[in-house]
């Protein structure tokens, strides 16, 4: 006879089973092979969310994680010194180390500026964060350190303060130009003040709880209907706990997306739409955020954020697209342009502009620059206070003829008509299809031939019988010939 257990007995028994089986699930899938190696026998297979097992030692897990790390940082530290990416001999890059030799610090902006510019000028993808990664590895063997250019924790250092006193609003609020501080931007600013900044350590807890959701989705997908009810409870509570976490850290840096899209202001864009376009890069960067390298992850944000922001400026912010790269070519040439015009109180020649922009720079190419950075102008803008003229009807038609060659060319149908007047209707014909006097184009022997139904040969005699008769009587063609000198 089965032991009746009383509904408290159960519900524990069934909570102790649970954790037991996320325990099992929870563990990463490369740590989980990495650790089986040494506990595992070999053909040993895990039984997805069905069979409870014990959990594992923290040391064990310490050392499956240390054996993953190890492996990713032997696998960069190959990589370190940048001998297989050529891009490195970009100058932005060597200007990039330039710059922060002497302190031995660089903004994520500065960095993540300096790569796009050698991601596009060698043809590869501008939004790989790989390569940022790598970027920052090889930084940090040059003794440089990547750090966040304004970091919100830095605003924030007191902890435990009352978040609704609208400190960190008016903070943010008074950075802003004003032309952007306005209601809807002071409300979302007041919502998301309410948010406390993570540590490192929070940033990584999070982390692992959005991997452990993934790793969840995952399972509950292959498993399909092998799951019993029970361990598709303890799935879903995982794959749920995983966005919860996500959710967490995107809320928690939305105030970094603000702090970076204050930059692009006046670039086509309004604030709130630059604002979005961020926050798709932040929720791209909680996707592929790698907390087992132990970035910080607003340093790692800072790249997707400033990518979505320029690939949304690109394409939505001119009537004509212009490349990122060339966005950010003109951006420079711009801020190079302003400091020169400042320190000559002038405005700076384009050799003088090519002089500040370094090698590989002359003054076509400022130029050049110049021209495709010039914003369209629409032929309807309204001109005047009474705006009852516009902008197109100023500009000359260069297509079209003055008053005084109209007046010519309509002298000089009149006298053509009454020259071939004298010949046949047949040898007018001919003439005027042959001459171009028709449709403005010389038609061909066969193809007047064609619309007469005769051969080209006959064309061609009918042509010269006609320009004989004129040639004959000069008095019909003197007249002609005055239009000629």
């Amino acid at each position: 006879m089965a032991e009746t257990k009383t509904p408290k007995a159960r519900k524990a028994a069934a909570a102790k089973s649970d954790d037991a089986e996320t325990t099992t699930a929870k563990k990463p899938a490369r740590a989980a092979k990495a650790a089986s190696k040494e506990a595992a026998p070999k053909g040993t297979k895990k039984p997805a969310a069905k069979k409870p097992a014990a959990k594992k030692a923290p040391k064990a897990a310490e050392a499956a994680d240390s054996a993953v790390d190890k492996a990713e940082k032997g696998e960069k530290t190959r990589k370190a010194d940048g001998s297989d990416r050529a891009y490195y001999a970009h100058a932005a890059i060597q200007e990039l180390i330039k710059n922060a030799k002497a302190s031995g610090v660089v903004t994520s902006e500065d960095a993540a500026s300096a790569l796009a510019t050698a991601l596009e000028a060698a043809g590869m993808d501008p939004d790989s964060s790989d390569e940022f990664d790598d970027l920052q590895l090889f930084l940090a063997s040059k003794n440089i350190e990547v750090q966040d250019d304004e970091d919100p924790e830095d605003d924030d250092a007191e902890e435990g303060k009352d978040e609704d006193d609208g400190e960190d609003e008016e903070k943010y609020y008074d950075d802003m130009p004003r032309a952007v501080s306005n209601d809807p931007v002071r409300q979302y600013l007041h919502e998301i003040g309410r948010v406390p900044l993570l540590t490192l350590e929070e940033e990584i807890a999070l982390a692992r709880r959005i991997e452990d959701g993934e790793f969840a989705r995952v399972e509950l997908e292959e498993a399909g209907e092998d799951v019993d009810d029970r361990g598709r409870r303890a799935l879903q509570r995982r794959m749920e706990d995983g966005a919860a976490a996500r959710q967490g850290l995107i809320e928690a840096n939305l105030r970094l997306v603000v702090s970076i899209a204050k930059k692009y202001t006046g670039r086509g864009l309004n604030f709130l739409d630059l604002i979005q376009e961020g926050n798709q890069g932040l929720i791209r960067a909680v996707e592929k955020f790698e907390y087992r390298r132990r970035y910080k992850f607003s340093t790692y944000a800072t790249w997707w954020i400033r990518q979505a922001i320029n690939r949304a400026i690109a394409d939505q912010a001119r009537t004509i697209r212009i490349p990122v790269h060339m966005v950010e070519t003109i951006n420079k040439l711009t801020r190079t342009a302003r400091q020169l015009q400042q320190e000559l109180s002038r405005e700076a020649l384009p050799e003088e502009i090519a002089e500040a922009m370094g090698p590989g720079w002359d003054a076509n190419k400022v130029e050049e620059v110049q021209k495709v950075s010039q914003e369209p102008v629409s032929l309807e803008t309204p001109i005047g206070d009474e705006k009852d003229s516009f902008y197109g009807d100023f500009i000359p038609d260069d297509n079209l003829d003055s008053p005084v060659d109209n007046a010519a060319k309509t002298l000089l149908s009149e006298e053509l008509e009454k020259a071939l007047g004298k010949l046949t209707e047949r040898e007018a014909m001919v003439l005027k299809f042959r001459k171009g006097l028709v449709d403005g184009r010389e038609h061909t022997l066969e193809e007047v031939g064609q619309r007469f139904n005769v051969t080209r040969e006959r064309i061609r005699q009918i042509e010269n019988k006609a320009l004989r008769k004129l040639k004959y009587h000069e008095s019909r063609t003197r007249k002609l010939r005055d239009f000629l000198e």
